[in-house]
């Protein structure tokens, strides 16, 4: 009689290489339904990821997973679940000193007597947001600044990704202390609120201002989004080909407002020309004005 193997087996247990075939397979369906490249030194990247769902299902086969996720509705939930293995999620707090500060200088009031009568409306997007972070410390930026201005302000925080395990993440807006121990005091103060288990959870002020979408960058055309005065996309074109990268960068620039700026990862996007858009010379940024 056949010993079934128990769970610790099957979680311990190598899968079997990926070949050519499988791999070009799999880099497809991830470039149809996302977008994303995967070039062959990443190989194994993509079979690492996929074991992890495969394990938890006990499948050891690429074929038979390959068929699960392309199949029904059961197909899309696996794929919602694999996709936020296949996503990279590298963030953290406050990442980016040089773009906030692109921001508090360059796209708010420069003193109290700049600030206008009514209270000033600041729409931004932070696109492939991951866990969070970025728009919540984007939003404290933009908030401190204000406060030092004493002005009233309204901010609308657009944060988008394409999963939607991050983005549960950045709606609960907790996290551990490691997370949060290179923020500032007064601004752990004014923004976070210690949990009991050590945790810190996002104030609910803040994260009222902050709206979680899940989104894929290559519809961003279909979707009704606004026109924003502040749109960040850091570290997300780096997977895609240049062809996709300008086509992206062009939809993002439609989405701004005259003053409007784009603020893009250093060295992502070279040789860009838009008719609306003007590089804006900040330094460690890759910024464009919205004339």
């Amino acid at each position: 009689m056949e010993q079934i193997p128990s769970l610790d087996e099957m979680l311990v247990k190598p899968l079997p290489p990926m070949d050519g075939a499988q791999f070009a397979q799999w880099s497809a369906l991830l470039r149809e339904r996302t977008g994303m490249r995967l070039p062959d030194n990443r190989r194994s990247f993509l079979s690492t990821n996929l074991g992890m769902r495969m394990r938890a299902l006990g499948i050891d086969d690429y074929g038979e997973y390959y068929a699960l996720v392309s199949q029904g509705r059961q197909g899309l939930v696996e794929w919602d679940r694999l996709l936020h293995h296949l996503t990279v999620h590298e963030t953290r707090f406050l990442r980016h000193e040089s773009v906030l500060a692109l921001i508090t200088q360059h796209c708010l009031p420069a003193s109290p007597s700049a600030c206008p009568a009514e209270p000033l409306r600041i729409d931004a997007w932070s696109v492939g947001c991951s866990t969070g972070q970025e728009p919540y410390g984007t939003a404290m930026a933009i908030d401190d600044r204000m406060r030092v201005l004493g002005a009233p302000y309204y901010l609308g925080m657009l944060a988008s990704d394409i999963s939607r395990e991050a983005l549960a993440t950045g709606r609960k807006g907790i996290y551990s202390y490691q997370q949060v121990q290179g923020i500032g005091p007064r601004w752990m103060h004014n923004y976070f609120v210690e949990l009991d288990d050590g945790r810190y959870q996002v104030s609910e002020a803040l994260r009222q201002r902050v709206c979680f979408q899940q989104l894929n960058i290559l519809q961003v055309g279909e979707a009704p989004i606004g026109q924003m005065d502040i749109i960040l996309c850091m570290n997300l074109l780096i997977y895609f080909d240049r062809e996709q990268r300008l086509q992206i960068a062009d939809t993002l620039a439609d989405h701004l407002r005259p003053g409007g700026m784009l603020i893009l990862g250093v060295g992502e996007l070279l040789n860009w020309e838009h008719p609306r858009m003007k590089r804006f010379p900040y330094a460690n940024t890759l910024a464009f004005q919205h004339q």
